[in-house]
């Protein structure tokens, strides 16, 4: 199986699913070649490597082409090895996929019902919201004990649920800060003003295949 010279990582930097994938192979210190893409009008080479047309999606070669963003972040733990990744590898809960889980699922069902409320039939915005409160809620108390969701340094189960939280806080901030969520802010903020953060949210030109190809692994200066 003939090997890309670089992965090619198709994203949309707004996506929570592409910045939680950007976000570990930032840790990675993997170079990859970044095709940034519209998702309203999809390139032909990006449906070929992934007919279902959702980012992020990693290709590795022709043939193996990673298209969740869980299983992206999952790879860049065991092909990696360096003080960074190993720290996310060292801090691993163990119930991590069932937390992922409740948030691609419930909790992000009703992301979308309280973000674009007007896609669902007799949707009742502000419930979709109020029903994420058990969620944001329980995340809250966890931080009580620790500046992050496993430890007091960030890891996997952070970079994973960080994209939708601000997702979710963006559609009311003032709403969501009078939540009386102290850790959980502390928590956002802390996250949204890093440098990892500013790093995997650069601002890259819509890909077009005559480009002359973005090599970066998202650690910039």
């Amino acid at each position: 199986m003939s090997k890309f010279e670089y992965p090619i990582l198709y994203t949309f930097r707004r996506c929570p699913y592409a910045m939680r994938a950007r976000f570990v192979l930032r840790h990675s210190h993997k170079k990859i070649e970044l095709r940034e893409i519209k998702l309203q009008k999809k390139p032909k080479d990006f449906l070929n490597t992934s007919p279902k047309g959702t980012v992020p999606v990693l290709a590795l070669s022709k043939k193996e082409v990673l298209d969740q963003s869980l299983d992206i972040m999952m790879w860049c733990l065991q092909s990696s090895d360096n003080s960074k990744i190993n720290d996310l590898k060292n801090n691993l809960p163990n119930n991590l996929l069932d937390q992922i889980k409740d948030l691609d699922n419930e909790f992000k069902t009703n992301l979308d019902k309280y973000k674009y409320p007007n896609r669902f039939k007799d949707n009742d915005k502000n419930l979709s919201r109020d029903n994420n409160l058990t969620f944001l809620k329980k995340l809250n108390e966890n931080l009580k004990n620790s500046i992050f969701l496993n430890s007091n340094k960030i890891g996997l189960l952070d970079y994973a649920i960080f994209p939708f939280i601000r997702q979710f806080r963006n559609v009311d901030i003032e709403w969501f800060e009078n939540l009386n969520l102290s850790f959980l802010n502390s928590w956002y903020l802390s996250i949204v003003e890093s440098k990892a953060f500013f790093d995997i949210m650069k601002k890259y030109k819509v890909w077009d295949a005559e480009d002359k190809p973005i090599i970066t692994n998202f650690n910039y200066n």
